[in-house]
């Protein structure tokens, strides 16, 4: 069914585009307004042929990762990015906070999962937060059952914030505890 889909994509862009050449040989101007999409798309995974949300990131969240980002916007990537960490196996919930191109990552294991955040778990969720927005550079991850609803506290106040400058100083005190400063 996926390769029927994209055959037939395939051939409506060629479509348009041999429609475009059509027009410039007979001297008139093609007219067609580019085509787009606001809706979300999906990808499959080869390995877990479960749906991802790496590409369901609107180009202007992952620009704004960059740039002043709305609480808004850091809300609803950070709830993609929980989203994702949860479905890391060993992962029962996550918290998550994002600030610009920073995010904080709180996680609560599953009982049976003793190891707790070794380096490879560790890796493992960067990677994770990574795929769903690359743009993000600075990850810090935390398994500490106080930071956890710290994390928590302050993820619910950016829901009701008017602006992410108001709430810096709480995200950058909650960073240094994280990273042992």
């Amino acid at each position: 069914m996926k390769k029927w889909m994209l055959a037939l994509l395939c051939m409506a862009a060629a479509s348009l585009v041999m429609s475009g050449c059509a027009a410039n040989a007979s001297g008139t101007t093609a007219t067609a307004a580019p085509l787009t999409t606001n809706a979300p798309m999906t990808t499959m995974e080869p390995a877990t042929a479960e749906p991802t949300m790496a590409a369901t990131i609107a180009p202007e969240a992952t620009a704004s990762a960059q740039t002043s980002m709305t609480p808004a916007e850091a809300g609803r990537l950070a709830e993609k990015i929980s989203e994702a960490v949860e479905r890391i196996s060993e992962v029962n919930d996550a918290e998550v906070v994002v600030s610009e191109n920073r995010v904080l990552v709180a996680v609560e294991f599953e009982n049976q999962y003793n190891a707790g955040l070794d380096e490879r778990m560790k890796q493992t969720i960067i990677e994770t937060v990574q795929k769903v927005d690359d743009s993000l550079t600075d990850i810090e991850v935390t398994d500490d059952d106080t930071l956890y609803g710290q994390v928590k506290g302050l993820a619910e106040r950016v829901g009701k914030a008017t602006g992410l400058d108001e709430l810096a100083d709480d995200f950058g005190d909650l960073w240094d505890r994280i990273i042992g400063r």
